[in-house]
């Protein structure tokens, strides 16, 4: 009688969230696809193209060890003066960690892992926590701590 008692309550705790117009929250491929997306972007040099899963609110942050950068445009000028070469973007490769939503509607979402860049001359690598929000046309990233 127990896990009956709980079968309808979960029923009627999803019924009650249907009826109120809540919206599924989204699912965690759509924000590795983020991901995946500026994987390709990178790896064929496009950095306009790359910075499409950054938010363009002018509140977005790039954090890194050398400091905080806030806005779209001053991220992507920053990756353009660094990366001015295909040389120097060389090759990049992601590993997600962990994926999560940290609201019940999916407003928010969280992403951890390592990336790494594959060059000629040498081979550097880190770690990144990214917070995504959700915008018109989807998630994108908000906060990027990157080291």
């Amino acid at each position: 009688m127990n896990n009956m008692n709980q079968f309808l309550k979960y029923t009627f705790i999803g019924v009650l969230f249907a009826s109120c117009g809540q919206k599924p929250a989204p699912e965690k491929h759509e924000l590795a696809s983020i991901l995946f997306k500026q994987q390709q972007a990178w790896n064929t040099g496009n950095l306009e193209e790359f910075m499409e899963g950054y938010s363009r609110d002018s509140n977005m942050q790039f954090i890194t060890s050398k400091g905080v950068r806030k806005g779209w445009q001053k991220t992507l000028d920053a990756y353009k003066k660094n990366y001015n070469s295909k040389e120097k973007m060389g090759y990049l490769e992601f590993n997600l960690s962990n994926i999560e939503f940290l609201d019940m509607e999916g407003n928010v979402g969280h992403i951890n892992g390592t990336w790494k860049l594959i060059r000629k001359a040498d081979t550097p690598s880190g770690h990144f926590s990214l917070i995504t929000k959700r915008e018109k046309f989807g998630h994108k990233i908000f906060i990027d701590h990157t080291w």
